[in-house]
């Protein structure tokens, strides 16, 4: 078989749906080949960081890996920022990047778009997967292609794979079925029973849920465990829609200190179950008192033998066969609402607003959100499904991650961002026409980068320029709205939920006054950590 059929053979065994990318000289071939046999859509942007943040939420909402693919040098080196986030942020890309052929090497003359040395490219990009490999041999293609789609998914990594310009139509020998490696059990009821011994001697026992109980397919197992003994989870910042909001279990969100229930069941918590967590400056930096190494059990994914989920089920057998009855159940009151902050146009008013609206619908909308104080905005909605980079917090993902959401899921989902973000990858959203897609994007514009000004409220260049947003949108082909009260915000959304045949930009005149309450207190505990260390 040809190496471009062996490509396709491997993401159709590891669930990918679809390519996206850019094209450029060295993936030519490789593009003409996917074009001739449809066997999988690809989706084009603008931009390289913007197909990597689109490839990314595909990969993220689907818990599959996506494939991107980029030309030599200027395109994929373009993109590392992109997939530095991924990397961090644990999400299963895989990245193609073209590459000379042997001939083009041999003649010995630098080559358009390389760096230091022809291999500069691999070199940068060890930085930001956990593997690299080069097609350049026909004997070995097949297993390298095999290794890297594995190492993706089971690791929940990106990965590398560059394939020379000449490679795309040599001669590989078929791989077999993907097989999931065999659970070790006995590995797993070892693990299970370190955490049953400190179980049963807690009093208050809370668990601390992060992202990769969603990464690694956990979310049911853990629920199941917290409903079997009465224990409530709380969600970090970048973990937030890997629980059922509805659970009876589920106790919000912890972010900071202002979560005042959520930081009061940590305090008077015996023990901490950490699961999944990736611990970061976000979470933690500004809380190192309330997570005291005496009372924090960590729980990782041991990888595909020694998988989140079933030490999760394990654990809860265990508990149930020595005889552990359920704890006391711990209930968190409900948040008081400021009535006047709620009738003013706000980022956090237009976001009650929208889950308002979207809450009495039936159908499933996924939240997409930038860095900024869009993303402290979304703490007031409760969406099932919700992608946002809070911890690298790289600016400019959501509009494009709207694209491969649509694309992976079909969904129709809503964009909260900021007019910084949307100044560098809104206009991807002109390849809405092309696609079909039909985001619904929340734009607040305030007419500044609010988030470096939250940080640096002296700093004179967080001023941004007000565009005419709302002929934008219309000059790409979406509907536009201008809001200046919010009273005009349900309307407007409204119209947009109804317009299925294109893209919507609702934009929400903020001023000055209009930052979030959790911004502010973010950036003040943020800069108090910094200065204390």
């Amino acid at each position: 078989m040809l190496l471009v059929d062996a490509l396709i053979n491997e993401c159709k065994q590891f669930g990918v749906k679809e390519f996206f990318g850019i094209p450029g000289d060295f993936v030519l071939p490789l593009f003409q080949a996917l074009q001739q046999r449809n066997a999988l859509p690809l989706y084009y942007l603008s931009h390289e960081p913007s197909a990597v943040f689109a490839a990314d939420a595909a990969a993220r909402i689907s818990n599959n890996p996506s494939v991107v693919i980029l030309t030599y040098g200027a395109g994929a080196l373009n993109a590392v920022n992109a997939v530095a986030q991924a990397y961090v942020e644990h999400v299963p890309l895989v990245v193609i990047g073209g590459f000379p052929s042997k001939q083009e090497i041999e003649r010995g003359l630098a080559i358009h778009h390389q760096a230091r040395t022809i291999d500069s490219q691999r070199d940068v990009f060890r930085e930001v997967t956990t593997l690299q490999v080069r097609l350049d041999n026909p004997k070995t293609a097949a297993e390298q292609l095999r290794l890297a789609f594995r190492t993706a998914k089971e690791k929940s990594l990106p990965v590398f794979i560059e394939i020379p310009r000449d490679a795309t139509n040599a001669i590989v020998h078929a791989m077999p079925p993907y097989q999931p490696r065999a659970v070790e059990h006995d590995a797993v009821v070892a693990e299970a029973a370190k955490l049953v011994e400190r179980l049963r001697v807690a009093k208050r026992p809370v668990i601390l849920a992060d992202v990769d109980v969603r990464r690694f397919h956990a979310v049911e197992a853990l629920e199941v465990f917290a409903a079997q003994f009465n224990l409530p989870i709380l969600n970090t910042f970048m973990g937030r829609a890997s629980i059922d909001q509805n659970h009876p279990c589920y106790a919000g969100t912890f972010l900071d200190r202002t979560d005042t229930e959520a930081a009061e069941l940590i305090r008077a918590a015996d023990l901490v179950l950490q699961v999944g967590v990736i611990k970061t400056d976000s979470n933690f930096a500004a809380h190192a008192d309330l997570f005291p190494k005496e009372k924090v059990v960590e729980l990782q994914h041991g990888g595909p033998q020694l998988p989140l989920a079933a030490v999760l089920e394990e654990l809860s057998i265990q508990l149930a066969s020595a005889l552990l009855a359920p704890y006391e159940v711990r209930l968190l009151q409900a948040q008081s609402t400021d009535e006047a902050a709620a009738l003013s146009l706000t980022a956090t008013s237009v976001v009650q607003e929208l889950d308002r609206v979207l809450s009495d619908g039936q159908q499933l909308v996924p939240f997409v959100s930038d860095v900024g104080d869009c993303l402290f905005a979304s703490l007031h909605a409760k969406p099932s499904l919700l992608l946002a980079p809070a911890f690298y917090a790289s600016m400019g993902y959501a509009v494009p991650a709207a694209l491969g959401v649509q694309a992976v899921t079909g969904l129709r989902p809503v964009v909260l961002v900021g007019d910084g973000a949307f100044l560098m990858t809104g206009l991807e959203l002109g390849h809405c026409r092309r696609y079909g897609f039909a985001p619904v994007v929340v734009l607040f514009n305030n007419k500044r980068w609010d988030m470096i000004n939250a940080f640096a409220p002296d700093l004179n260049c967080t001023e941004l320029n007000d565009w005419d947003y709302v002929a934008l949108a219309k000059g790409m082909g979406g509907a536009a709205y201008r809001v200046t009260s919010l009273d005009q915000f349900a309307p407007a959304l409204e119209l947009a939920l109804q317009d299925e045949s294109r893209f919507s930009l609702i934009e929400v005149m903020l001023d000055a006054s209009g930052r979030t309450a959790r911004l502010n207190n973010f950036a003040q505990g943020f800069l108090q950590a910094g200065a204390s260390c």
